[in-house]
């Protein structure tokens, strides 16, 4: 594959360009957070919002959501493109990936990065497993407008992206595509 290839580009749901979101979350002393594309406004009830968002079993932070029952959703614009390497690429279990960026906290606790757009800070009301993912389904506790911006899409972002960060993540993509493809696998057989 070349490195400069949208590793989607082939792949017709690449139609769909979704936003980049910023989930956070904290439990006792740790905290952790991940760039992921998989959250939908799950309510339109204008006095009972709700997200459900579907993050990858393997990582810190679904970890700490699992046990603090509580996590903030941040939407941040193109000038903060650096987030994707810097949350999206270490393992939250092994770096402190909030060193040097002021953060505050709303209602749950769960770290809320100043210089997002927005946050929506939320608590867990129900989960489910489905083999590679655990689906949250997030109640809004608080919402902050943090400052004014656009939020950045997947296209943006790859398309501005370093060469160096294209490859890290297409080699990010391939590695997490094998297990989630296991964890899948093995979630349909034991359902059978």
């Amino acid at each position: 594959m070349n490195s400069d290839d949208n590793p989607i580009s082939n792949d017709p749901f690449a139609l769909v360009d979704p936003q980049l979101w910023l989930i956070t979350s904290a439990f006792q002393n740790h905290r952790s957070g991940l760039i992921a594309t998989f959250v939908t406004k799950a309510s339109i009830v204008p006095d009972c919002p709700r997200f459900v968002i579907g993050l990858a079993r393997q990582h810190e932070t679904c970890r700490l959501i699992k046990e603090s029952g509580s996590c903030v959703l941040h939407l941040f614009s193109r000038e903060q493109t650096h987030w994707v390497e810097r949350f999206g690429v270490p393992s939250g279990s092994q770096t402190d990936k909030f060193q040097s960026t002021s953060t505050q906290t709303i209602k749950t606790g769960a770290p809320v990065l100043s210089d997002a757009i927005c946050a929506f800070d939320c608590q867990v009301e129900q989960s489910w497993e489905t083999g590679d993912r655990i689906l949250f389904l997030l109640q809004v506790v608080g919402v902050k407008m943090l400052n004014p911006g656009t939020p950045l899409r997947f296209t943006q972002m790859w398309n501005t992206a370093s060469t160096e960060l294209r490859q890290t993540l297409s080699v990010l993509l391939v590695r997490d595509q094998q297990i989630d493809r296991q964890a899948i696998l093995k979630w349909r057989e034991e359902a059978e």
